[in-house]
């Protein structure tokens, strides 16, 4: 009676086992399932905005190509001979770092005694660190003159030339602005503006160079 008593309760675990693991394949379909089709969401909604947004910015660029841009009297920056501000604006240097915020999947699992001294452990396995992209922002003024980007900050502050830029990409209100050295990631309040005349001063300075 003891050897079947511990058969079945041996049958007991293996369907528990089999059932744990189903479930847990299960849930990580649909975990999976849903995350792709959130990004298939998030995709699109960047689609849909960066096309309202390209409509926008070649109204207004095409309006200060007839224009001119605008030229801003400052204190805060100092200017060369020749040179001109055209935008000033509230902004954020950013930093992108890996952290753990969490972990996932972690389990400490029941003992299950079967015979004696025989057991089983079900559902004990260990999770994995859940790590996202964290920002850390530094506070500052943004500047466009007709020759370079300026940003001042106390800690943080850069200058980048227009001459030095060799790629563009914006995300929201994120602008990651690479140079031939590094990779500079702004987040600027007026984006829109700051997009239309950063493209117009790099556009009007390589026709002058």
């Amino acid at each position: 009676m003891e050897v079947l008593g511990g058969l079945i309760g041996v049958a007991v675990v293996i369907g528990l086992i089999i059932y744990f693991v189903n479930k847990k394949k299960q849930e990580k379909a649909e975990a999976e399932e849903n995350a792709r089709r959130q990004k298939k969401r998030e995709e699109e909604r960047k689609q849909k905005w960066q096309e309202e947004l390209m409509k926008e910015l070649n109204k207004k660029k095409n309006e200060f190509e007839s224009n001119g841009l605008p030229i801003i009297e400052n204190e805060t920056i100092k200017l060369t001979k020749n040179e001109l501000c055209h935008f000033a604006g509230d902004a954020y240097i950013c930093k992108l770092k890996k952290e753990t915020v969490g972990y996932q999947g972690g389990s400490r699992g029941v003992s299950l005694r079967v015979m004696k001294g025989l057991s089983f452990r079900v559902g004990n396995y260990q999770g994995h660190a859940i790590k996202e992209d964290i920002i850390e922002k530094a506070r500052g003024k943004i500047f466009l003159t007709n020759k370079k980007l300026v940003f001042s900050s106390i800690n943080n502050p850069r200058v980048i030339k227009y001459s030095e830029i060799v790629n563009l990409n914006v995300v929201d209100r994120m602008i990651q602005i690479q140079t031939e050295e590094r990779a500079y990631l702004f987040e600027v309040i007026d984006c829109f503006n700051f997009m239309v005349i950063l493209e117009c001063a790099i556009n009007n300075s390589e026709k002058m160079d």
